[in-house]
């Protein structure tokens, strides 16, 4: 997990005409580049360190044998569309055109701190879904008080 650390917080930053947009100075320092991002779940992309990424590959060797269609569909999804990126000189990455439109993002997307990876959204689906998602939060929250 990213050398020890946790992925948290929310960072907003522009991107601009080639794809590029800058990724989180918090983090610059305690990743491991290259990153790979692929397509996430919700129509988000996920961006994992190396180390974490190397982890899921060896995971999915070990554990995963893409027997049933579910899991082939998986497989398919997350390695076809997976491309390595690393920081250029000022700290920007370049979002692949096929992930910029798979997660359709626009001139400003959001890093979500998701524990073991950052996920990246367009900033008015991720402004909606984490509306929805703080009320489902309120609620898990509710019922643990109770327990």
């Amino acid at each position: 997990m990213n050398n020890g650390n946790s992925f948290i917080g929310e960072y907003r930053y522009s991107l601009d005409d080639k794809g590029r947009t800058m990724f989180p100075v918090r983090y610059r320092s305690a990743t491991q580049s290259p990153y790979v991002l692929t397509k996430g779940m919700d129509r988000c992309l996920y961006l994992f360190d190396g180390s974490v990424w190397d982890s899921i590959v060896e995971k999915f060797y070990g554990d995963l044998i893409p027997v049933s269609s579910d899991n082939r569909a998986f497989v398919r999804v997350l390695f076809s569309g997976a491309a390595e990126v690393e920081l250029d000189k000022v700290g920007r990455i370049f979002i692949p055109q096929h992930l910029r439109e798979y997660a359709a993002l626009d001139r400003e997307v959001v890093f979500a701190g998701a524990l073991t990876h950052l996920e990246i959204w367009d900033v008015h689906a991720w402004d909606a879904y984490r509306s929805s998602a703080e009320k489902v939060f309120e609620q898990n929250i509710g019922e643990l008080r109770s327990r």
